[in-house]
């Protein structure tokens, strides 16, 4: 009899200890150095030290949560890249979790249950595991060590005395770490690189005058006038360069060095290029629509058809369903490249004029090679859509029979071929022409046709005036004309850059040296033809 009691006694102690670590799963949650286990741990503890005794409630919900996370986090793991045997072994030990806790909720609803029927057998050893759960969320949400909160447990603390103790000690914490208000500062060195570049670019004429934060940033160095002073200026150089050798040096120091004017140089140097090149307005871009491309692999163009045309519902209510006609061109972007060099000469004497003039002047010079390069396109033989034709063939009803000198008639028929174009699904498009491209030597021919007049016989109108807009391309030659629909509404040609570069870019390419700075200028462009409805061809008389 009195070994039973002892081991009733042991038991009891037992349960309030596991009570008093798991009671409640947002205990666990507030310890962020527990085990991830510690609630099966505790089950297991309960189970060894009183095999006759029945888990408390609190303890399975307590694993119930555990499991449920780890079943969360077991189906983490699947990746997209995930090996197919590992994938399945990760979906077992899912299942195995899942049912485990089918199991567990089970067992929790049947001790619901029984706790509904039957009172607690020891309501003391309940109190004193919400007491020890409270204490412990309590500790742990105020950073308490676990030696303060097991004193507590120990002592008999009440939970409203440790709740005072817990505000004592975060107001103590408080003390020792003192806060304030978030002040973000920009780094000094950032800010410094970023008034350099910003001053340098409106030096070189990349920008206009700046204001607000950068020309705050900039207001330091504004007063700067060449290259020498700017490399100065990026070297923390406050001394009087009054020799060329001095000067020479300052330039091969800031260049050879680890400072940061190579950077400032080029992206000043890079905002004046874009700035020129966005100027430029290359003709091509008036009959052609860009789409920019991801990689330098081809991409197709795809010129799908309208929607199918509406039938009458049958009686039954019956919809019947049409298709829609595709075609394929394909399209690539190609890199290209040339090598510059700014002489020694220019860097050391130079107050920034000329180098602004030679550098940025190449924004409108690769402008004109996308012009070169894209009616090269235009008119070449080899150029040709997916069914084998180039664009404007007799069989795609874009190319008169003969050519005509630019009148009304002539032009009329161009229209009426462009209206009439069906589009893949065999529906008429009524594409509306509104640009006319001619060559230097029609330019006079289309600008009187197209000049209103004010004729007093009605048979002398042109109706045309004010329907087209006259278009000059220098690279086109002869009498040959072309009508063109908008690229929104009809696009022929295509054009883009690499996907992210909105210009061209220079990069240095070696460094600064008794020749001068050698640097390459670099495009990514892509053009070609996608379709054929959308312009017509006259070869002129």
């Amino acid at each position: 009899m009195k070994m039973k009691t002892v081991l009733a006694v042991a038991c009891t102690l037992a349960t309030a200890f596991v009570m008093s670590f798991g009671l409640v799963s947002e205990a666990f949650a507030a310890m962020p150095h527990a085990p991830v286990h510690l609630a099966a741990s505790l089950v297991d503890a309960v189970r060894e030290f009183g095999p006759h005794l029945a888990i408390p409630l609190v303890v399975m919900r307590a694993n119930l949560a555990d499991l449920q996370k780890r079943a969360t986090d077991k189906i983490a793991e699947l990746k997209d890249d995930t090996a197919p045997d590992a994938a399945r072994t990760i979906q077992a030990d899912h299942k195995k979790l899942l049912d485990e806790i089918d199991a567990l909720q089970g067992d929790i609803r049947k001790a619901e249950q029984d706790e509904a029927v039957t009172p607690p057998a020891n309501p003391t050893a309940n109190v004193d595991g919400a007491r020890a759960a409270d204490i412990y969320d309590i500790g742990t949400r105020a950073g308490m060590t676990n030696e303060a909160i097991q004193a507590a447990l120990r002592n008999g603390t009440a939970v409203d005395a440790f709740r005072a103790q817990a505000f004592d000690h975060m107001t103590a914490q408080s003390a020792r770490t003192p806060t304030s208000g978030v002040h973000v500062i920009r780094d000094e060195a950032e800010t410094r690189r970023s008034g350099l570049t910003t001053a340098l670019a409106f030096r070189l004429g990349g920008i206009d005058q700046p204001t607000g934060d950068q020309a705050a940033q900039a207001r330091g160095f504004m007063d700067n006038h060449d290259v020498v002073e700017f490399a100065a200026a990026a070297m923390g150089y406050r001394g009087m360069l009054r020799t060329v050798r001095e000067r020479e040096e300052m330039l091969e120091r800031a260049f050879h060095a680890t400072s940061d004017f190579p950077a400032i140089f080029s992206s000043a140097i890079n905002t004046l290029l874009e700035r020129r090149y966005a100027l430029a307005q290359p003709t091509y871009r008036r009959i052609s629509r860009r789409r920019d491309f991801v990689d330098f692999r081809p991409h197709y163009a795809v010129s799908v058809g309208e929607f199918p045309m509406l039938e009458k519902m049958t009686e039954s209510g019956e919809i019947k369903f049409g298709t829609f006609g595709e075609g394929k061109e394909t399209i690539a972007v190609l890199p290209y490249a040339k090598g510059i060099r700014v002489s020694r000469q220019m860097m050391v004497n130079d107050r920034l004029n000329a180098i602004g003039e030679l550098l940025g002047g190449y924004g409108r010079t690769v402008a004109r090679f996308e012009e070169i390069t894209f009616y090269a396109m235009m008119l070449s033989a080899n150029t040709k859509l997916s069914d084998g034709q180039v664009v404007f063939h007799a069989s795609h009803n874009n190319l008169a029979a003969s050519g005509s000198a630019i009148t009304v008639a002539s032009i009329g028929v161009g229209k009426a071929a462009m209206r009439k174009q069906k589009n893949l699904d065999g529906a008429t498009m009524n594409v509306q022409p509104s640009i006319l491209l001619v060559s230097p030597d029609k330019e006079t021919e289309a600008l009187q046709y197209l000049s209103p007049i004010n004729a007093n016989d009605s048979i002398k109108v042109n109706p045309h005036v004010g329907t087209l807009e006259p278009v000059v391309a220098a690279e086109l030659s002869g009498n040959a004309w072309y009508l063109f629909a908008s690229p929104d509404e009809a696009a022929v040609y295509q054009w883009g850059l690499l996907d992210g570069y909105s210009a061209p870019r220079i990069r240095f390419d070696e460094p600064f040296g008794t020749q001068g700075q050698a640097m390459t200028v670099e495009h990514d462009f892509g053009v070609g033809a996608i379709e054929f409805r959308g312009a017509y061809k006259d070869p002129g008389a």
